[in-house]
């Protein structure tokens, strides 16, 4: 039987890309671009563009361009490989692209074949590689920028096997990096990895072709249980895995475990009387996800990004969560800090089985009122997720909001546009510029 590696490069080096999915990745190309203009100025964006000032690399820009597109937690998700995929696969891609133009369609379609190798490892690895505290954004991440970059690049299938396997021993992030500026690095080094690898298995370097499988394969010590692909290597492009799954995308600038609490908030808010009267406040929602967004008291903004006790109370006290949310003007004032000495969470145990995101295991926030009443509201359908997508007019509205021009919109979207883009000129036109900044 062929490996992952060996399986997967033969598909992703000669498969022809449809229309449909084209649509898809123009989509998340477009939402990509909105979240790095939005954290081009962020903390994380300034110290990776400081520090590879004198650098004028593919490379450099790629881990520049991921952190920019993930720092503000704004960029889309999905949820086999429980990752942001777009965030490092379009930073490599781009970076990729900036020295010349290059046909959009080739883009996308190598946009196609690296979320197809997320998703699919996510699909063999299941929610357990992500619960036990990985940051599949950094991990994945990187075996789908390399996946990406190897299309772009028009590696045979055999040249492609060697850059996945690279990828493998690339591969890296933790969860516990998760109120840092290192969360968002995570996605520019994987979209560095991704590159790394595809140009080095170019120039001759070899990996293992049973890199993910066996017992010292990537599947076995990052998930610790099955080490064997199974059906996996059967369902390599049937359907394409951006057919089969949804690109969740974010309409709130947080961590996706806050999206169903604030949902709740916002629905609640019309209802509510003054906050005075707000005597108890609780969260109720699975213990995993209340894992990874359990700062209870937000010191930074990126701890308040995942803080759903403050998201939650956000949305019930404004009635609007966005980029100003998460200044310090926002999270630290002392009405806030009021409501969060009222605020508790249920945390649950789901049970054995669970799925990133589930509709199975809502959330809720009820609030208990000084006249003895209370008010609740229980959300499990994330909004931006398949149930409830963001239309292709919410995506340009985010893309505005974010700083984005209209003209760019249109043309990214326009299959019968300029077929033919390069970094230089929408960096140009999205007012990037410049890349690198001195420290």
């Amino acid at each position: 039987m062929s490996s992952f590696c060996e399986s997967f490069a033969l598909w992703a080096s000669g498969v022809i890309v449809p229309e449909t999915a084209r649509e898809e990745a123009r989509l998340a190309l477009l939402d990509t671009f909105g979240c790095m203009i939005a954290g081009w100025n962020e903390p994380q964006t300034r110290a990776a563009r400081g520090a590879f000032a004198s650098e004028d690399t593919a490379t450099a820009t790629a881990l520049i361009l991921g952190t920019a597109a993930h720092a503000l937690d704004f960029d889309d998700y999905e949820v086999p490989g429980s990752t942001h995929p777009s965030a490092p696969i379009l930073a490599a891609l781009l970076a990729l692209t900036r020295a010349g133009n290059r046909p959009l369609d080739d883009l996308l379609d190598a946009y196609v074949v690296g979320f197809e190798a997320i998703t699919r490892l996510g699909a063999w690895l299941r929610y357990d590689h992500y619960n036990a505290g990985w940051h599949a954004t950094g991990t994945l991440g990187s075996v789908g920028a390399a996946a990406a970059s190897a299309r772009l690049l028009g590696l045979p299938a055999p040249t492609f096997a060697h850059a996945l396997a690279i990828s493998a021993s690339l591969a890296g992030g933790l969860k516990a990096q998760f109120g840092t500026d290192a969360k968002a690095l995570h996605a520019g080094l994987a979209a560095r990895a991704g590159i790394e690898a595809a140009r080095l298995a170019a120039a001759g370097a070899t990996g293992a072709a049973g890199a993910f499988e066996g017992r010292f394969g990537f599947a076995a010590l990052h998930h610790g249980a099955n080490a064997d692909p199974g059906e996996v290597l059967a369902r390599i492009g049937r359907p394409l895995g951006i057919a089969e799954h949804a690109i969740l995308r974010k309409p709130w600038p947080c961590c996706a475990y806050t999206h169903r609490v604030i949902d709740a908030g916002l629905a609640l808010r019309p209802r509510l009387t003054d906050p005075a009267d707000w005597v108890r406040i609780v969260i109720r929602m699975p213990e995993p996800y209340f894992r990874v967004s359990g700062f209870l008291r937000p010191t930074n903004a990126n701890e308040a990004r995942f803080s759903a006790t403050y998201c939650a109370l956000a949305a019930l006290v404004d009635g609007a969560v966005g980029p100003q949310s998460f200044r310090s003007e926002a999270f630290l004032r002392p009405a806030i800090a009021a409501l969060l000495d009222r605020t508790e969470v249920d945390a649950y145990d789901p049970g054995p089985v669970l799925d990133d995101m589930s509709p199975d295991h809502p959330d809720r926030v009820t609030v208990h009122l000084a006249g003895g009443g209370t008010l609740s509201e229980t959300v499990g359908h994330v909004a931006g997720g398949p149930v409830r997508p963001m239309s292709p007019a919410d995506i340009r509205a985010k893309f505005a909001a974010c700083g984005g021009d209209d003209a760019t919109a249109a043309r990214l979207l326009d299959p019968d546009a300029d077929a033919r883009i390069g970094l230089g000129p929408v960096l140009e036109g999205l007012a990037l510029a410049p890349l690198t900044q001195k420290s």
